[in-house]
């Protein structure tokens, strides 16, 4: 596995040691932005990971544990819902079996003691929305959500 970066564009253990030395929590944030969001659609890269949830859980939690991460923060900021933001998009079954899948391998496939989070836009979090009902199904996988 190629180490992801930390800072300045490259790997650094040792800050990830000084920081951990020092008591504090690093985690590696999969997603955000750059993987697709709902306020534009353009980008769907999301999509390529639907259906792929056990191969994406264990490359996570191969990363995390290689280079000394406490756990894995889900950041996933794109569309979950058929039609969602009146836009074309249909494939919200696969994307809320994906938010569901996922959290629960990495839940498994993480070392006891391991952080598993969400970063959802805080509209996304509504009740009655299609990633809240995931979020109510896997709650007792999840350690904190950071909107």
């Amino acid at each position: 596995l190629t180490p992801v970066a930390v800072c300045e564009d490259a790997p650094q253990a040792e800050l990830v040691a000084k920081w951990k030395a020092a008591g504090k929590k690093v985690m590696l944030s999969f997603g955000g932005a750059g993987m697709g969001g709902s306020w534009d659609g353009l980008n769907d890269c999301w999509e390529h990971c639907f259906g792929k949830e056990e191969h994406l859980a264990q490359q996570l939690a191969d990363i995390a544990a290689a280079q000394g991460f406490d756990g894995i923060d889900i950041d996933y900021l794109y569309y979950y819902e058929d039609g969602q933001r009146n836009t074309s998009f249909s494939k919200g079954a696969q994307a809320q079996t994906f938010l569901k899948e996922t959290t629960l391998k990495l839940r498994e496939k993480l070392p006891a003691g391991s952080l598993v989070t969400h970063s959802p836009a805080d509209s996304d979090l509504v009740k009655g929305t299609g990633y809240f009902e995931v979020m109510r199904e896997v709650a007792a996988s999840v350690d904190f959500i950071m909107p």
